[in-house]
């Protein structure tokens, strides 16, 4: 059996927002983002809060979605935890696990993933009222690619990859030389 490989996926503003009244600011006006997130996550697992599944709305299609809840919850083609270790083990084997929100899923995920993917779109959402926490000390910004805004996408962005050093390497090119 292979390595899980964990990642927190998320989009931000120049404030670390990432969401305003129980949803995505910028929804609909990043295209690349989405495709991005339907690129990465097909096939895979997402992990998110219930309220990140509320503001979507429905389990999003060829992939395992898993919410953790302390409350009483159902819907279909969704697994319930109540805890992220039990998130974790919830995965089926295959499968890699992202991350996917909100504010408070991600602050007990983050040190457990091995990289950050992350679109840092260049703008300030108005009503922010969930934001992605601030890295623990270590992580390293392993690139960076910048978009200018155009027809697809309202705003300038930056996808950007930091890797956590304290989690296993995911394939022996990336472990360090003995």
């Amino acid at each position: 059996m292979g390595y899980m490989k964990k990642y927190s996926l998320v989009a931000y503003d120049r404030n670390r927002a990432i969401g305003a009244n129980g949803g995505i600011p910028w929804m609909g006006k990043m295209k690349t983002d989405i495709q991005f997130v339907r690129q990465r996550t097909t096939g895979n697992a997402l992990i998110m809060g219930r309220r990140t599944y509320d503001s979507i709305g429905r389990a999003l299609p060829n992939r395992q979605n898993i919410v953790i809840t302390h409350r009483p919850f159902t819907a279909d083609n969704v697994t319930v935890v109540d805890n992220l270790d039990d998130a974790y083990a919830a995965v089926e084997p295959g499968r890699d696990a992202y991350i996917f929100g909100g504010g408070e899923i991600y602050k007990l995920a983050n040190d457990t993933v091995d990289e950050i993917l992350a679109t840092e779109i260049d703008t300030v959402a108005e009503g922010a009222d969930a934001f992605f926490p601030p890295l623990s000390e270590g992580w390293v910004e392993v690139s960076r690619e910048h978009h200018d805004a155009d027809e697809d996408n309202a705003y300038p962005f930056d996808f950007v990859v930091y890797r956590n050093p304290n989690t296993k390497p995911s394939t022996l090119a990336d472990a360090e030389p003995l």
